[in-house]
């Protein structure tokens, strides 16, 4: 059973008053300050606009949980890793991996068994492929001297590609 909490947030009416969501060339905008998401699906602009109030309407009902998301999407997907165990089988070769995620046995699949290296390097004389895409946005900070991740320690603030 989905619980729905009722009670709207100052949030919400914040948003309602203030953030009109409009459609141009087949588009929704969010015009949440310096928010430049757009997306041509409302269930997904429904989704990010959460990000920014915050609120979580879907309630964990099994075990005495209680836990609440965002979306129905992260409770069902709540739900089936921790309290109903669902897990996704490899049977590419006698693999028998398991994974939380149908994404990720795909992804297990296309990288470990099929070999597939859909992200390429763009950069002149590089022309690196990798399997995720996550590790070309990792690969091409090397090209950019991009470092995000501060250390904290001591005051460090010494800066790297990864997060440690």
């Amino acid at each position: 059973m989905v619980q729905h909490l009722d009670n709207p947030s100052k949030h919400d009416k914040m948003l309602n008053n203030c953030h009109i969501i409009i459609k141009s060339d087949d588009y929704l905008h969010c015009f949440w300050p310096k928010c430049k998401y757009k997306t041509k699906l409302r269930g997904d602009f429904n989704r990010h606009h959460s990000t920014h109030t915050g609120v979580k309407q879907f309630k964990c009902d099994l075990n005495n949980c209680n836990k609440v998301f965002n979306t129905i999407s992260n409770l069902n997907r709540h739900k089936n890793r921790f309290h109903l165990n669902v897990r996704f089988i490899c049977n590419f070769n006698e693999c028998h991996k398991s994974f939380t995620s149908k994404f990720a046995l795909n992804q297990h699949k296309s990288c470990v068994h099929l070999n597939e290296r859909n992200f390429k390097c763009n950069e002149e004389n590089c022309g690196k492929i990798f399997s995720r895409k996550f590790s070309l946005i990792q690969h091409k900070r090397i090209h950019s001297g991009e470092k995000p991740f501060n250390c904290h320690f001591n005051d460090c603030q010494k800066k790297f590609l990864h997060k440690i």
